[in-house]
């Protein structure tokens, strides 16, 4: 800057001084620009309202309502669905809001459709900041000795192999994010066993686990900037839930509809760990029932 400074003296004694007068205004009026120009590096407002986050599970109930949560605050949706027909109707409603959104077609048991989704939100966006694994099953519904082996392992395939699967195909994504956080949606039942959900409760369990190890190799406590959290939605009015009661077996499927939460609720404090990323909480299995936690999100208990 001391050179930049100097010059226009240097100017002056080396051509006519009208003309050293004028590139003297013209370099002083370029300091003072270069000096008020924002960095071309992305501001924080630029990073957040280009976040990208990716959603299994996405075509209905809780996914779905946290892929309109999510792109409320800002995130650009993509919806991961076993069925794209299934997804019309949360399709429609962010269109209809003036959302940015993809739809992709994952079976989040199959490897490669996981790393499919990903290239897709990478191609379409060139970047990844959050993951939602939401895509689960409660099937089989049965006593251990009347279980198909077949469903049995399905469900490992689905809820916990599933949210492997897709963290894995994302990692590299995320890790590049200046944000990155991603959210495993878990169960009161990976804590407590329940007459008949024995596939459920064990991939549940072993979800819980997964989070764990996530932050352990991949947290602020080992020098990562991943922001790993499980998250418990309580008993939520889903398509889940109309099977378990279909079921009768367990207490869980006596309890009436009028008495189950809607899918925004949960969704929002999903959305809401995603934006806030507290730090405090991470490798957690964090509940809705949790009234500070709540709190925290602006969420009233219920």
């Amino acid at each position: 800057m001391r050179q930049l400074t100097l010059l226009p003296f240097y100017l002056c004694n080396s051509v006519p001084a009208t003309i050293a007068r004028a590139w003297a205004k013209l370099l002083i009026f370029e300091i003072f620009r270069l000096a008020q120009r924002k960095p071309t590096n992305l501001t924080m407002s630029d990073t957040l309202s280009s976040r990208v986050a990716l959603i299994t599970g996405a075509a209905r109930g809780i996914g779905a309502a946290a892929a309109v949560e999510l792109a409320q605050l800002g995130f650009i949706p993509v919806l991961a669905v076993r069925d794209p027909a299934t997804a019309v109707d949360v399709c429609a409603q962010l269109t209809a809001a003036g959302y940015d959104h993809r739809l992709v077609r994952c079976d989040v048991a199959d490897f490669k459709q996981a790393q499919d989704a990903v290239d897709t939100a990478l191609k379409a966006f060139g970047r990844l900041d959050v993951l939602v694994n939401n895509a689960a099953t409660v099937d089989p519904i049965a006593r251990l000795a009347d279980s198909d082996p077949a469903a049995w392992a399905r469900a490992i395939q689905v809820n916990l192999t599933g949210p492997y699967n897709v963290a894995r195909a994302a990692l590299q994504a995320l890790m590049a994010s200046p944000c990155p956080a991603l959210i495993n949606v878990s169960t009161g039942a990976a804590h407590a066993p329940r007459e008949g959900w024995s596939a459920y409760c064990s991939s549940k369990a072993g979800l819980v686990m997964l989070t764990r190890a996530m932050d352990l190799e991949m947290g602020p406590g080992a020098g990562g900037t991943l922001h790993t959290y499980g998250f418990q939605p309580g008993l939520v009015d889903t398509a889940m839930q109309v099977r378990i009661r279909a079921s009768g077996i367990n207490d869980i499927s006596r309890i009436p509809r009028s008495q189950l939460a809607p899918p925004e609720r949960a969704a929002r404090l999903i959305a809401w760990l995603a934006h806030a990323r507290p730090s405090d909480l991470v490798g957690q299995d964090l509940t809705i029932r949790d009234a500070k936690l709540l709190e925290r999100a602006g969420l009233a208990a219920s």
